[in-house]
């Protein structure tokens, strides 16, 4: 049996994930799969993101329109257009700035590897420094880039890790960035519109309020979760936002027709 660290011998915000492997494969399957763990974690940022602004954005524009006491279908229609929009441009938006960044941190990897190549002692000084930075004394930062730079590839990762602060493994995630925000948008943007399809604006405007209300709250909560923070603080954040975009769009819906004589 694989010898394993006890839950109640972890810190707290590590014990639901189970006891600990302390050795053999189990242990080694564990080290290896946390940079892929921390990286579907990540993802909650893309999802956050679209599916706030999917929650917020829509419904600014149906309470809008609902405050200028227009009808279920201009509403409709409005919060459709909308959604339609503003998934493929958070989508695309979201595509063009990952394809920028991944490519910047793909040519500093390069250029990395190139210094490597072509100037490894020069490197391998760089990784001492850098060891000792970190507070490893004189000559044990020197041993162990010595040790280090052996391996080429080992240099060129721990160089780009230590120095450039960047991420030797995968950079292509443009597409899987934009699916998640856009997708996450579209999908939000249904709750604030649904109730117009069932029921008049007069009827639909509460129910929308209070769905969006309790999906803004879900949506902190699960933020909170990942991010181990108070769940409740982390809902009541994000749904104060929602609060603040849905009393805007009303105010305009109601003030601007007047404005203009509506």
């Amino acid at each position: 049996m694989t010898e394993q660290v006890p839950p109640e011998r972890l810190p707290s915000r590590r014990r639901s994930r189970g006891p600990h492997p302390a050795s053999g494969p189990e242990l080694r399957e564990r080290v290896l799969g946390e940079r892929k763990r921390i990286s579907r974690l990540s993802r909650i940022r893309e999802v956050v993101l679209g599916f706030q602004d999917g929650l917020l954005v829509p419904l600014a524009v149906v309470t809008g329109l609902a405050g200028a006491a227009v009808n279920s279908t201009i509403v409709i229609v409005g919060g459709l257009a909308e959604a339609a929009a503003g998934s493929l441009a958070m989508g695309s938006g979201a595509f063009l700035a990952s394809q920028a960044e991944n490519q910047l941190f793909k040519t500093e990897i390069e250029d990395e590897e190139d210094e490597t190549r072509d100037h490894p002692a020069v490197e391998r000084l760089e990784l001492e420094i850098l060891l000792r930075e970190e507070g490893i004394p004189e000559s044990d930062a020197k041993a162990a880039s010595e040790i280090i730079a052996k391996t080429p590839s080992s240099l060129n990762k721990t160089k780009v890790e230590k120095e450039l602060g960047l991420s030797f493994e995968e950079t292509e995630t443009a597409g899987k960035d934009a699916l998640t925000v856009g997708a996450s948008y579209a999908g939000a943007a249904i709750i604030p519109l649904w109730p117009y399809l069932l029921w008049n604006v007069a009827l639909a405007l509460p129910v929308s309020l209070a769905a969006t209300a309790a999906a803004l709250f879900v949506l902190g909560s699960v933020k909170g979760r990942v991010a181990r923070l108070s769940l409740v603080r982390s809902g009541l954040q994000v749904l104060a936002v929602g609060g603040a975009s849905a009393a805007v769009g009303y105010l305009i819906g109601v003030v601007v027709p007047g404005l203009f004589g509506g």
